[in-house]
């Protein structure tokens, strides 16, 4: 039997691909807009730059070897990696880790695995988590990190959580984050670092908005009725067939509720820092 292809990679595939062509930036992740918080396609890419510069100066003195968990496109491991630090990739998406194996050569060690099944013996000074800590099971990946981490080792999470609050948020993605406290409270790890940044990440959703609104919303319309007019009997079946899916898909992405303020109330966004 095929293995089944996880979804989640397929859409950092596809996130590549589109903030190449639209965007200039190959960049997997959230813009950092920490004074004008006015998103566009045009600035997007520099506030991604920011984004992975915050990460860089909040890395702790000391740290030479890092592993980047979920590295997207490879782009901050580069980074990291011309300014000398040793860093090793893990990801699920052969198509993003072929594309980091051509950035960053044989300078990386590549591992094509979701981080829970990950197979290592070598330690890291620090284990990172850039936008990739909400993919993985909370409790099975915190112990794991523990058991990875030598003594005086970083884990270091870039990344959003769900706030405990009324209603339900049209975004999903994020541990909860009373669950995450509950959980790394328990383990042997010090919080060095603790930085909000919610309000200055989100207007990457008011963008994500724009462009749902603007772009893939009459694509949507027009293919709709290109299939409605030309194969009526068909349409029919496929809105019978996937009805509970496309209602979900067009309550979550066609509703206007993709933004920046939905995000700042029902998600914290934070820079965390732990050493065992």
């Amino acid at each position: 039997m095929a293995k089944k292809i996880d979804s989640k990679a397929v859409g950092l595939d596809i996130g590549l691909l589109i903030g190449r062509f639209f965007m200039d930036t190959e960049d997997l992740h959230y813009g950092y807009w920490p004074n004008d918080k006015t998103a566009t396609a045009q600035n997007f890419a520099e506030a991604q730059l920011r984004h992975s510069q915050l990460i860089i100066d909040n890395i702790p003195e000391g740290v030479r070897s890092i592993l980047d968990v979920g590295s997207g496109s490879g782009n901050l491991a580069k980074k990291l990696l011309e300014l000398g630090y040793e860093v090793d990739c893990v990801l699920p998406s052969e198509f993003l880790a072929e594309n980091i194996r051509k950035k960053l050569g044989d300078r990386s060690t590549v591992h094509v695995c979701g981080f829970e099944d990950l197979d290592t013996d070598k330690s890291y000074d620090m284990i990172l988590f850039s936008e990739s800590f909400q993919y993985v099971k909370l409790g099975l990946s915190i112990d794991k990190i523990v058991d990875m981490l030598p003594h005086g080792g970083h884990l270091f999470i870039c990344d959003f959580f769900s706030k405990n609050v009324p209603g339900k948020s049209p975004l999903g993605g994020g541990h909860k984050w009373t669950k995450f406290e509950e959980k790394i409270n328990a383990v042997p790890l010090t919080k060095k670092t603790d930085i909000d940044i919610t309000e200055e990440t989100a207007p990457t959703n008011d963008l994500l908005d724009k462009f749902v609104t603007e772009v893939l919303d009459p694509i949507k319309t027009m293919s709709g009725e290109y299939l409605e007019s030309n194969y009526p009997k068909l349409t029919g079946f496929l809105n019978w067939k996937y009805e509970k899916r496309l209602v979900k898909i067009n309550r979550v992405y066609f509703t206007g509720q993709l933004t920046g303020s939905n995000f700042i109330k029902y998600k914290t966004y934070r820079l965390l820092l732990f050493q065992k």
